[in-house]
């Protein structure tokens, strides 16, 4: 009879637990990542047109529309899910912080996808080349990011947190690089709009330095995102 109430109680006990730490946070967490990595595929062919001989605005596409409130679901199901137990391995306040991060970075490719949006910037032909060289740079950019955040997903699931902690060194480097590289072009494009000025219609000298500005943001935002990131 002892020996029945016991298995009772444990099996009581079990349900209980699993009832109570069902809901880990990461996977919404780790979706909600994954979503901001495709917006900034949909960022990168965009910004293709910056380097264009006829600069056309970009047609209107479904994502931008669709993927703000989409990001916003999951931001509002992984903040649910931290306020219920859960087995994490994760401080409560670490995956909020990474979860601004991401969320920072979304804002960045939204606004940034609104200006390239507004009209097709009107430039001296003299700038398509160093135009050519930030889109291919910010492209490049882009790939480094997506291809490091998705191996260092990969050693996050499985565990290997010696490995992790390694590639996310190289990683942040290797990323340091070509934010830098993209941040010396834009600024390079910067001063030679300065100096083209007089030959180049005011709305577009301030509309590319709105761009430069945002492509610069984005950068550095990306750049915490890997920093940011834990296994």
């Amino acid at each position: 009879m002892a020996i029945a109430c016991l298995a009772d109680n444990s099996l009581m006990d079990l349900e209980t637990f699993a009832s109570l730490f069902s809901g880990s946070p990461f996977k919404p967490l780790l979706r909600h990542r994954n979503a901001v990595l495709d917006a900034l595929l949909h960022l990168n062919r965009q910004i293709q047109s910056l380097s264009s001989e006829k600069m056309q605005v970009p047609s209107s596409t479904p994502w931008i529309k669709e993927l703000p409130h989409q990001l916003e679901l999951l931001e509002q199901e992984v903040l649910s899910r931290l306020q219920r137990p859960s087995l994490t391995a994760q401080p409560r306040e670490v995956v909020i912080d990474i979860l601004q991060t991401q969320s920072q970075l979304a804002h960045q490719i939204f606004r940034l996808s609104e200006r390239l949006s507004y009209r097709p910037l009107r430039l001296p032909v003299e700038m398509i080349v160093p135009l050519n060289n930030l889109t291919r740079q910010f492209g490049k950019t882009v790939y480094e990011l997506r291809q490091g955040v998705i191996e260092l997903n990969e050693l996050s699931q499985g565990g290997f947190r010696k490995q992790h902690s390694k590639t996310q060194g190289g990683f942040r480097k290797s990323l340091a690089c070509y934010v830098d590289e993209l941040r010396k072009i834009s600024h390079e494009i910067r001063e030679q709009t300065c100096q083209m000025e007089s030959e180049i219609d005011p709305v577009d000298v301030a509309l590319l330095f709105l761009i430069l500005d945002d492509i610069s943001d984005l950068s550095l935002w990306m750049r915490s995102l890997v920093t940011h990131l834990q296994a």
